[in-house]
């Protein structure tokens, strides 16, 4: 493909190829079960929509026929307070119940013959085509896109050929990611089974020899102890102290963590780094955030960059004596996060702070126990990280293919497979 052929794409408003529909109003009064929801929340930095998490409402007298997605929709941030979120986009494929979306989001579906649903999802995560619908949001307090701008923008509409190449290229690593994402949830729920097994039902190898005594929580294996989290882990150990901030620092704010994962790391000079960026983070810490714990905004790191550096919005665990693979799992269980959510103060923002988590009811096995655990679960965790940075990498290497491809600066004429 040639600068010239990229010049004799026709262009269209996408109005002319698309129709649109504004997301479901609800309140928390809908909350319950009947159908999933996507929220703004739910976007992320994902390009094709994850529907395991989804909150879910009851769809009585909110959800019409017409308001649920089909594969081939493209959703956009319609509503936000960070003008820089609006226009984000998600793919939808591959559903295997009904989905809809909130009122913060606008729904294109395309209709044209002439286009490829897939090639314009990939369009719209090109930063060119972001920059120009972020810019063209409106509001004061509020950021806001409307189906009248998205219906007016201007997109190219090159041969239908040329989109399945250009999206069977990019979707060759969407696939990848996908089979890796699969493989880390199948590894995180084998890491899960194993401390139930082990610390919860009390099945460890050799149980059957280990008496059973009472403890606060209830019988205990004898030799166990309860304790306080504060006793086996430091919390918020470490931060950059006035005088000794590096010249560059690895950055994570509370929005780039989702659970078990970091979703975004900043590079960025430490005088350009926001004041909250303050608590170190070393290999084999745990970071939880402390607004809205609900959320489960955690990850274990693992082999971290240098200088890492997380927002005062997270706290920073650091086991002692214990390992690592333990405590991480320990503290992302259903009780700790209930624990925590049941300890958050606030009403728009509910937060805890480090001692809640220093005061956490922690039991702690004897240790040839818990070393047993460590050399089977350290393995899983750390291909977990494997997978995930192998998956870090090959976003990166999408997203710089992918404005070069939708501006026709690569040539794919030459390539004769064409999938979607």
């Amino acid at each position: 493909m040639s600068a010239t052929d990229v010049k004799q794409w026709d262009y269209a408003a996408l109005g002319d190829l698309a129709a649109f529909r504004n997301g479901v109003n609800y309140n928390k009064n809908n909350f319950g079960k009947g159908i999933k929801v996507i929220n703004v929340k739910d976007f992320q930095d994902y390009s094709i929509a994850s529907y395991d998490d989804l909150d879910e409402i009851n769809p009585h007298g909110v959800v019409r026929e017409e308001s649920l997605l089909q594969d081939g929709d493209i959703l956009f941030v319609r509503s936000n307070g960070n003008r820089d979120l609006i226009g984000r986009s998600l793919f939808i494929r591959g559903m295997k119940e009904s989905v809809t979306h909130s009122a913060f989001t606008i729904r294109a579906r395309i209709s044209s013959h002439l286009t490829l649903p897939r090639f314009y999802a990939y369009l719209f995560r090109s930063s060119t085509f972001r920059r120009n619908l972020s810019a063209r949001g409106s509001g004061t307090n509020i950021s806001n896109l409307n189906q009248d701008i998205l219906s007016q923008f201007k997109v190219p509409v090159p041969p239908i050929g040329t989109q399945r190449k250009i999206a069977s290229i990019l979707s060759a690593y969407d696939d990848l990611i996908e089979n890796n994402t699969r493989r880390i949830k199948i590894l995180e729920e084998m890491a899960q089974a194993l401390y139930r097994e082990w610390f919860v039902h009390f099945r460890f190898p050799g149980h059957e020899k280990i008496k059973m005594v009472p403890s606060p929580l209830g019988p205990i294996p004898q030799g166990w102890h309860m304790v306080k989290l504060g006793s086996v882990a430091d919390v918020n150990a470490l931060s950059i102290k006035n005088g000794e901030q590096p010249e560059h620092v690895n950055y994570i704010d509370i929005s780039s963590v989702s659970p078990g994962r970091i979703d975004k790391v900043e590079h960025l000079a430490y005088r350009d780094a926001p004041g909250r960026a303050r608590r170190i983070v070393r290999h084999g810490d745990i970071i939880w955030s402390t607004v809205r714990p609900n959320r489960r905004s955690y990850t274990l790191v693992l082999d971290p960059l240098p200088n890492l550096i997380v927002s005062t919005g997270f706290a920073v665990i650091t086991p002692n004596d214990v390992p690592f693979s333990y405590v991480y799992l320990a503290l992302t269980t259903d009780e700790f996060v209930g624990y925590l959510t049941n300890r958050a103060r606030g009403s728009a923002y509910p937060a805890v702070n480090g001692g809640d988590f220093e005061g956490a009811d922690f039991l702690l096995p004897v240790p040839n126990v818990v070393a047993d655990f460590h050399s089977v679960a350290a393995d899983i965790l750390v291909q977990c990280e494997t997978l995930t940075q192998r998956n870090a990498n090959l976003r990166r290497t999408r997203d710089l293919l992918l404005p070069k491809l939708i501006l026709g600066e690569i040539d794919v004429s030459s390539l004769e497979k064409e999938r979607v």
